[in-house]
């Protein structure tokens, strides 16, 4: 197993497969890296993949500091220069979308070259002036708020919630796979990541992103409109934006073989409409 440690004492796990080309899979809220275990499987054939845990998530070490996106960032960046990688494509997958957008706030493009956006809003909570935030624009600071304290008082009430609003699809043996994995989350870490999302505004962040981007949404997803994506592309020159038809928040498990086939794509050919 490999470790490295962070500028602030946290180890933070990480998986290195294949050779080339380098590429870091970076998950959202709650989850792990072997949401991509499928993607470090059939990309590491020809480039090399990093997937990791973020501080406080999977197997890295848990810790009741450091909890926000600025040092989520920070982490990023120190995974890079550990590895000592140049030209890397991120792809982040909702809140690692915010980790690379609050990556650029701190360090601009530096060792940057390619971007994936997956189903995220560059912010999530809605008001009157701004309905493209979380679930279809149906959430409030109010609502925000109210979820902070129940995450509080009792995450895995939360957590229920949570899973039924993002895949309601799920039987009963998969409500219970996903519940106990939850289960593994430590409040402390999610309340701090919640607080953190629900403060954050990346909207002129977009218009920063100068390198090829790719932005995948799902075309199901009760989390966030294909208006949403279509704004993301619009303020991100030299974009494309991917639907994926029939899927939901989590349409990189949904579709693998699709969505390593496009990520292939925009890695040999870029942005080019012919391709993608």
């Amino acid at each position: 197993m490999s470790f490295f440690i962070t500028s602030d004492n946290v180890n933070i796990y990480y998986e290195i497969k294949g050779e080339g080309f380098p590429i870091i899979f970076i998950h959202g809220f709650t989850d792990n890296h072997n949401c991509f275990r499928i993607q470090q499987r059939v990309l590491s054939k020809k480039y090399k993949v990093i997937t990791y845990d973020l501080r406080g998530h999977g197997i890295s070490e848990k810790v009741d500091y450091g909890l926000n996106l600025e040092r989520f960032a920070l982490d990023l960046r120190e995974l890079i220069d550990y590895l000592e990688l140049e030209g890397v494509m991120l792809v982040g997958w909702s809140m690692g979308v915010s980790i690379i957008l609050e990556y650029i706030n701190l360090f601009d493009l530096e060792n940057i070259s390619k971007i994936c956006i997956i189903d995220k809003s560059p912010k999530i909570i809605n008001d009157s002036n701004w309905k493209l935030g979380l679930y279809r624009g149906r959430y409030s600071m109010e609502d925000a708020l109210k979820d902070l304290k129940l995450i509080n008082n009792n995450w895995m009430d939360f957590a229920e919630k949570f899973i039924k609003i993002m895949v309601p699809y799920l039987n009963e043996s998969q409500f219970k796979i996903a519940m106990d994995k939850m289960n593994t989350n430590s409040p402390n870490v999610m309340y701090s990541m919640w607080k953190s999302m629900i403060e954050k505004d990346y909207r002129d962040t977009l218009s920063k992103i100068k390198v090829p981007t790719l932005i995948i949404f799902g075309e199901k997803s009760t989390f966030y409109s294909i208006d949403t994506a279509n704004y993301i592309c619009s303020n991100i020159c030299n974009s494309k934006l991917v639907v994926f038809e029939n899927c939901t928040h989590l349409l990189v498990n949904e579709n693998p073989i699709k969505f390593n086939n496009i990520i292939e794509e925009f890695i040999q050919h870029g942005i080019d409409k012919s391709y993608i």
